[in-house]
């Protein structure tokens, strides 16, 4: 299963995939307004609690520039961090990238 992700100023897009003849088929969707949460790990904590599927791998695009995987994001109030979603995921490996390069 793998969790990709969306975040945005208004909104924050998790979904979860599986892999279907190679190809990413969706199982499930959830948007959360950003702005109602601390931190991104807030939201995958609460997308955890109701999907509890077993996740191989993430991925998310961000608006703002990555460094060694961290993002302060110009548009919210936080620091998304890679090795901390991770952490919350149980995954060795989370990958940010900028939301352009997501496109």
């Amino acid at each position: 299963m793998i969790l990709a992700g969306d975040v945005g100023g208004t909104n924050t897009r998790l979904g979860l995939f599986e892999l279907e003849r190679n190809r990413p088929k969706l199982v499930t969707i959830q948007i959360f307004p950003s702005r109602q949460h601390q931190r991104l790990e807030d939201i995958v904590e609460e997308f955890l609690k109701k999907n509890s599927l077993p996740i191989t791998g993430a991925c998310i695009g961000i608006a703002g520039p990555i460094k060694d995987g961290v993002c302060e994001t110009p548009n919210l109030p936080w620091i998304a961090d890679s090795k901390k979603l991770g952490e919350v995921l149980g995954l060795h490996r989370v990958e940010l990238i900028n939301d352009l390069e997501a496109n």
